[in-house]
């Protein structure tokens, strides 16, 4: 029988062990922070940051990640520090260089995190520079509406359906019809993502439901995704194969990203199984340019996402501060109504004849550059030997994350009026200049090599929803005060937008 002696003696050895694994991981973390701060000291930026991934988490928990970094940087100048190993920049001509089709840069291990299929990379999350290249080569053709996906045909039908709903649906004959937009253009996003991915809508637009709960786990998700990238020790652990194999998303689930893997994994099943082809859809391009069915999943899982709540923000960005604005609002819908009356405006209006606007064009580009569709992230890791950025040394290893939110709101490039929703600043200027503009807001789909493979569809989206929907309707804000709830992460979620919907006379 253990004496008392012993046993304080063996309480005493394990309280002492205890204490020294304290000490060692405290000694660790000091030692390891000393080292961080001193690697990157030349760099401002908050006092936390320079040691520790809290101030990054903190931030972006807020919801008004985009505020707080624009604050930051207009005290730190354009390139500051983040994190132990980020720096942030909103300099046009880093992300130019760091971008190039022959840069050194690779993606970052933030990348890692952005798989929604947490089981394989996509295209947006692969790491591996080769391997992604190749990929994007093969999914390209589709994204571009090439071979039989014809992605104007899409477009124009997806837009003829939520014009119906408006007007059977939302016409205001008694000031009593409201709509919340926001919420009506993620169904009609999903529908369209889903129509030219896999042959057919899922469904949103039509009964205006999220049937698969899409939205709903991408609403509770997201704080919390955005929230553990910031912390590398969190987002390693949430993608390491240990978590995901106790807690990860299975196909097999009836609820949450599990059941939206389900319904991924089924529709690319039949497509193979069939081996049918003829449905003009993306997926069919895809498999014609070799994607194995696991590849074909792993896309497809991405599109959805990635591709609705982009777009989504930048129709509902340019919406907001178009019916804010009733000086662009008229000058809109009366180049609309005179293009129509003189035969150079199509029911519906095609892809070339948008272009042609110059006032609709602008309207677009200007509503983009207010409310960006990603607004901070995607960081670069900077190759051996280090780069000059900004004018400054930063050594090999180091992450660059973009500052899209303030370099879409640059006074050196755009005017002391950037904050300011000023379509007209695209038609005063020279041709010269007007190409800067555009090339800058540009930057807000990418580019290089990491340019966003969407960026065809989206363009023909802004170009014609705008048209179909003033030339049928008038618009009111229902809430001036506050027309919307916008919370910012590295993207935005943005709900409560209540619109007024009103009969517009035909022209």
């Amino acid at each position: 029988m253990l004496s008392w002696f012993d046993l304080s003696l063996s309480t005493s050895k394990s309280g002492l062990a205890a204490w020294t694994v304290f000490l060692a991981c405290a000694v660790w973390y000091v030692v390891s922070a000393v080292i961080a701060w001193h690697r990157l000291r030349q760099f401002p930026g908050p006092s936390l940051a320079k040691f520790s991934y809290l101030w990054g988490y903190f931030a972006m928990r807020t919801g008004r990640m985009h505020r707080i970094l624009a604050k930051e940087q207009r005290k730190y100048g354009n390139i500051m520090r983040i994190g132990p190993n980020e720096v942030l920049v909103y300099d046009p001509d880093t992300l130019w260089h760091i971008n190039g089709v022959r840069s050194a840069y690779k993606r970052g291990d933030w990348y890692a995190s952005i798989q929604f299929d947490p089981y394989g990379h996509s295209v947006l999350s692969e790491p591996d520079t080769a391997k992604h290249d190749r990929r994007k080569a093969q999914i390209a053709s589709g994204y571009a509406g090439k071979g039989n996906v014809n992605l104007e045909a899409k477009v124009d039908s997806q837009i003829a359906t939520l014009v119906n709903i408006l007007k059977n649906n939302y016409l205001d004959n008694g000031g009593k019809r409201v709509v919340n937009f926001g919420r009506l253009i993620r169904f009609f996003q999903i529908d369209l993502i889903t129509l030219v991915g896999s042959g057919n809508p899922w469904g949103d637009l039509a009964t205006e439901t999220d049937k698969f709960d899409f939205i709903s786990i991408a609403d509770g998700f997201v704080p919390f995704l955005h929230s553990f990238m910031m912390i590398p020790l969190l987002r390693d652990f949430f993608a390491s194969k240990f978590f995901l194999s106790l807690a990860g998303p299975k196909p097999t689930d009836e609820k949450g990203m599990g059941k939206f893997l389900g319904i991924i994994k089924r529709l690319v099943e039949r497509r193979f199984s069939d081996g049918a082809s003829g449905h003009g859809d993306m997926l069919d391009e895809w498999i014609k340019h070799g994607l194995s069915r696991r590849e074909c999943e792993l896309e497809l899982a991405v599109q959805v996402p990635a591709g609705s709540e982009t777009s989504t923000t930048a129709i509902r960005g340019i919406m907001l501060y178009l019916v804010s604005a009733p000086s662009v609002y008229r000058k809109l819908q009366q180049e609309i109504s005179t293009g129509i009356e003189q035969g150079q405006i199509s029911d519906p209006i095609t892809q070339e004849e948008a272009k042609r606007m110059p006032y609709l064009q602008a309207v677009i580009h200007e509503g983009i550059r207010m409310v960006p569709p990603a607004t901070a992230g995607f960081p670069k890791k900077v190759p051996e030997g280090g780069d000059t950025i900004c004018g400054k040394f930063v050594p090999a290893g180091t992450d660059v994350f973009v500052n899209m939110w303030s370099m879409m709101r640059n006074r050196e490039v755009f005017g002391e009026d950037a904050d300011i929703f000023r379509p007209e600043r695209f038609l005063e200027c020279d041709a010269v200049k007007k190409a800067e503009l555009i090339k800058n807001i540009d930057l807000a789909f990418g580019h290089g090599r990491w340019m966003c493979p969407g960026k065809t569809l989206a363009w023909f989206e802004l170009n014609k929803i705008f048209v179909e929907l003033l030339r049928n309707f008038d618009f009111q804000i229902v809430n001036p005060e506050s027309p919307w709830r916008c919370r910012g992460y590295s993207s935005f979620l943005i709900d409560d937008f209540w619109i007024r919907v009103m009969e517009r006379n035909p022209v």
